[in-house]
């Protein structure tokens, strides 16, 4: 593989990425080891290792993939859609996103609390990922206000990730119902989310006549923005790695 050949780099990645989250879903998380990684990608340790250094860096390289894919769908984004639609709109893409994962993410968030050095990347790229998703929402994602905008959309993000790992449904329905629900909490604790018009009638789901989702029980009934882990925090079974 040429070291400058973007393509062969991208594909390589990809590879590596499916390897890992595949044996993650197989065998778990911590004991993974980058040789292991290579192997079921098929590809030279040596050639893998140019690409990520680590596992961990393996994660952060699914991090961007789906963040590129979250962006994707603020392309589509008009004037007549309001903040909170973008949000509900461009975390759903997320979820689509990581779909082909999610066995092996669920094996993660199983392990974080054994493994704090993939915590730590994990809420990273969390934050990282939201304060994204503000800036694509024309919402403030630095500064005082902008911190706690975006620890409050990762406590949205991660207790509907709590329920997506479970949602056995075609159109992620349920996935869909947590989302608006905790979203809905959001704007009754975060300031800039409050004087947001709730998305009714828009968004996936809900545009071309249809009805906003039903929230559903599943979604975490003792939600606060509070619960979303700053980078520091000690990792427990409910953080999410993507």
């Amino acid at each position: 593989m040429a070291e400058n050949d973007t393509t062969s780099t991208g594909d390589v990645s990809r590879r590596l990425i499916d390897a890992a989250l595949g044996l993650a879903a197989e065998d778990g998380w911590r004991r993974l080891t980058m040789a292991a990684i290579a192997e079921r990608a098929g590809v030279p340790l040596n050639a893998a290792l140019r690409v990520h250094g680590s596992r961990n860096e393996v994660l952060r390289a699914m991090g961007h993939h789906v963040d590129a894919a979250m962006l994707d769908e603020a392309l589509t984004f008009t004037d007549q859609d309001g903040p909170r639609d973008r949000l509900f709109d461009m975390l759903m893409r997320r979820f689509d996103a990581l779909s082909p994962w999610r066995a092996g993410l669920a094996a993660i968030i199983k392990d974080l609390p054994a493994d704090p050095g993939t915590f730590v990347v994990s809420m990273q790229g969390v934050y990282h990922s939201m304060g994204l998703a503000l800036e694509a929402a024309s919402l403030p994602a630095d500064g005082f206000g902008g911190l706690a905008t975006r620890k409050g959309l990762a406590a949205v993000y991660l207790s509907t990730m709590r329920v997506w790992t479970e949602d056995d449904t075609e159109d992620l329905s349920r996935t869909m119902a947590a989302l608006d629900k905790n979203l809905d909490r959001a704007e009754s604790v975060v300031g800039t989310l409050c004087r947001v018009i709730p998305c009714r009638g828009k968004g996936r789901g809900k545009g071309k006549g249809k009805a906003a989702p039903t929230p559903s029980p599943d979604a975490d009934p003792a939600w606060t923005p509070e619960d979303a882990p700053g980078p520091d925090d000690r990792p427990s079974s409910g953080h999410a790695p993507a």
